[in-house]
């Protein structure tokens, strides 16, 4: 350790965390590709992370903490151009996109500094993991080989029965390919260079995308939790090839207001969301000269999502059974895939998933995201063999459209089939899907190595059976998909 009498080793720690998992997944077009002339679309790779946290306390109110990540994917599928939802250089089968980015980086890197003049006010300031809730909204994304991480300051204040929480983030953009569609180093530079594909014309303002938020919790009787939250997320960013409905779309300033409420009482917990969205976007970004540009901010953000969940749990019976409910919704657009105001009618109504964790929240087979959706599931959930150091779940999902006329959005929030994937008129069914999942963890070594693993049965709805005829012709079905994986977690 170094010699200067300003370090003091008790003040150091070291922390750490290594993931390896396994994924295959089969038909992941569903078995609507134009066949004989595309490659299959079924996948095996192994998606790999490790991390190593270094804090030192400088005091009992100070910290600084870095954690930089080696993140790795092995074999995915890079069948350039084919089946919905690929990119130039990697199929939809690895749905985050997690082996595009740097494979060593930076994942936080912050001062915590509390109690700032007035007892329990902290400060953050540096990269940081944000989630909030169920990670409906923000979260952290881990199940990605990269996950979420912003830059920036917040700040927290700290009461026995509530809490404030506020600041000023920039997603982390520049510095390598985060785990989801839309975010990335392409629509800016750190070196004030304007970067490959963006409009050099009228360029001021491009850039990362800033979001502020507020939040504030409270608890006004014992069981229930109250946080109201609001959002601003100003993206005046301009890359090519973007619309409305890109994920983290370029071009817009898009306010979310709305709250979540928990409650839990006895055999009872329950949790609904709601949130609406309004301000102003650009409908179409075509680099080009010309066209409209991304910051033409012609269209009216109308957006909203809400989620319930409810559950019931019986922990005196055998493995503490929880029986649960839920209900998802996010409003979307039947103009989503316009190019001029002409074709948008002058709103955008798809509802923007801002930065989640929607693989724990919207079916562990990641082929829906908080878009364009209206969701039921039922759940089943034991810890069996009396042994409270495993977990298995069962859980039915029914994915439908909200809007016929929108897109149908994967987990990474990127358009998994476009609502005109049934020839040239518009794919109007609703009925996307139907998914079974089974869940099985189990912790050992005193919590410190976690084993799970995981299957997925998507059965296809009339939208694919569509998509089918219209590549292949009358008489012509949508074949199921499936999802599996194992993976080993360690921590120390």
């Amino acid at each position: 350790p170094p010699a200067s009498p300003l370090f003091d080793i008790k003040k150091f720690t070291v922390s750490g965390d290594m993931r390896v998992r396994p994924e295959v997944r089969s038909q992941t077009d569903f078995g609507t590709q134009t066949r004989g002339t595309q490659p299959g679309t079924n996948d095996f790779f192994v998606q790999q992370w490790m991390r190593l946290g270094l804090n030192y306390a400088l005091s009992p109110d100070v910290d600084v903490f870095f954690q930089p990540q080696y993140a790795k994917n092995y074999g995915a599928g890079n069948n350039t151009g084919v089946g919905p939802g690929c990119g130039a250089t990697i199929c939809a089968n690895d749905p985050f996109q997690s082996g595009t980015g740097d494979s060593l980086f930076v994942r936080q890197a912050f001062i915590m500094v509390r109690n700032v003049g007035v007892q329990g006010l902290d400060l953050k300031l540096g990269r940081q993991l944000v989630v909030m809730g169920n990670h409906r909204l923000f979260g952290h994304f881990d199940w990605a080989n990269t996950g979420f991480s912003h830059d920036g300051i917040t700040f927290q204040y700290n009461q026995p029965k509530w809490e404030f929480w506020g600041g000023w983030l920039r997603p982390m953009e520049t510095d390598f390919n985060m785990g989801a569609s839309g975010v990335n180093n392409a629509n800016a530079s750190s070196f004030g260079v304007v970067p490959p594909g963006v409009n050099q014309t009228n360029n001021g303002g491009w850039g990362d995308s800033d979001l502020y938020f507020a939040r504030l919790a409270f608890k006004p009787v014992a069981g229930l939790a109250i946080e109201p939250l609001w959002v601003w997320q100003n993206n005046k960013a301009r890359t090519a090839g973007q619309n409305a409905v890109s994920p983290h779309a370029n071009g817009q300033s898009r306010h979310t207001v709305g709250a979540r409420v928990g409650y839990r009482q006895g055999i009872f917990d329950g949790t609904f969301e709601a949130y609406r969205q309004f301000g102003t976007a650009s409908s179409f970004n075509p680099n080009s000269a010309g066209g409209l540009g991304d910051n033409a901010m012609d269209l009216r953000i109308k957006a909203m999502a809400l989620a319930a969940e409810g559950g019931l749990t019986f922990k005196d019976m055998p493995w503490s059974p929880r029986v649960g409910l839920e209900f998802n919704y996010a409003s979307g657009d039947g103009d989503a895939n316009c190019t001029s105001t002409t074709t948008c009618n002058g709103t955008a109504g798809t509802f923007e998933n801002l930065y989640p964790t929607n693989h724990i929240v919207m079916g562990y087979a990641d082929v829906m995201g908080w878009r364009n959706m209206v969701a039921y599931s039922g759940s089943l959930q034991m810890i069996p063999f009396d042994n409270k150091a495993n977990h298995l779940e069962f859980r039915y999902w029914n994915f439908r459209r909200a809007s016929t006329g929108d897109n149908w959005y994967r987990a990474a929030q990127n358009v998994y089939f476009s609502a005109g994937n049934a020839g040239a008129v518009t794919n109007r069914a609703a009925h996307l899907a139907d998914e079974i999942d089974v869940i099985y963890t189990l912790f050992f070594k005193g919590g410190k190595v976690a084993w799970q693993t995981g299957f997925s049965y998507l059965m296809a709805g009339s939208f694919l059976d569509n998509v089918a005829v219209a590549n292949n012709g009358a008489g012509s079905k949508a074949i199921d998909q499936t999802w599996g994986y194992t993976q080993i977690h360690v921590n120390f």
